[in-house]
C-alpha cells in the first residue's frame, strides 16, 4: 500500500515539475501572462477605489473571503476531474485559474453585495452576473486561451454560480447577524 502511494506521489511531482517546465517556456512572461496579472491588479485596484468609503467593508470583505474559498476549491475539483484547464496561468503551481478564483469573482460580488445588496436588485443582478460569467466571459476567456473546457457546458456555470450567489450571501449574512446579537 506504501509503496503504490510513493508511486502515484512520483507520477504527480513529474505533472508538477512538466507543469512548471511548461508554464516557463508558454506562460511567463508573454502577453497572455501580463494580461492576466495587469487584470488581476487592476480588479482589486477597482475595488479599493470603489469602497474607499464604504462602512460595511468587514462584511464585503468576508463575503469575498467565502467567495474566494467556493470558487477555489470548485475550480481545483473541476480541473482535478478533468472538466476544464488553464493553458495560460499566472503561477505555475497548483494550475488554477487564480485570476478568477481571487479576482474576478469574488470582487464582482463583493460589489454586488454593495450596490445591490437585497430584493429585486439581487436578484436580477445575480442573473446578469451568472449570465455575463457564463455566457460571456468564458467564451472570450476561452478566445484568449486562458480557460480551456474539456468536459463542460457554459449553462451549467450559470446553474452554479446563480444559487451559489444566494446562498453565499445567506451565509455571510448569517454570520454577521449572528455576530450582532
Amino acid at each position: 500500500m506504501d509503496e503504490r502511494y510513493d508511486q502515484l506521489r512520483e507520477k504527480s511531482l513529474e505533472v508538477t515539475r512538466e507543469n512548471i517546465n511548461y508554464w516557463l517556456d508558454h506562460c511567463f512572461l508573454s502577453p497572455r501572462w501580463w494580461f492576466i496579472l495587469i487584470l488581476f491588479i487592476l480588479t482589486w485596484v477597482l475595488f479599493i477605489r470603489l469602497t474607499r468609503n464604504e462602512t460595511n467593508k468587514p462584511k464585503l470583505l468576508f463575503l469575498g473571503l467565502v467567495w474566494i474559498i467556493v470558487a477555489a476549491n470548485l475550480d481545483g475539483l473541476g480541473f482535478d476531474l478533468g472538466l476544464w484547464g488553464y493553458p495560460g496561468q499566472l503561477v505555475p503551481l497548483l494550475p488554477k485559474a487564480y485570476l478568477f478564483d481571487y479576482a474576478l469573482i469574488p470582487v464582482t460580488y463583493m460589489l454586488q453585495s454593495r450596490y445591490f445588496p437585497k430584493g429585486r436588485a439581487f436578484f436580477y443582478s445575480s442573473l446578469i452576473l451568472a449570465g455575463g460569467a457564463s455566457f460571456i466571459a468564458e467564451p472570450v476567456f476561452r478566445w484568449l486561451d486562458i480557460y480551456r473546457i474539456y468536459h463542460w457546458e457554459v449553462w451549467w456555470s450559470f446553474i452554479i454560480y446563480f444559487p451559489l450567489s444566494y446562498v453565499i450571501r445567506g451565509m455571510v449574512e448569517y454570520v454577521f447577524r449572528r455576530n450582532n446579537e
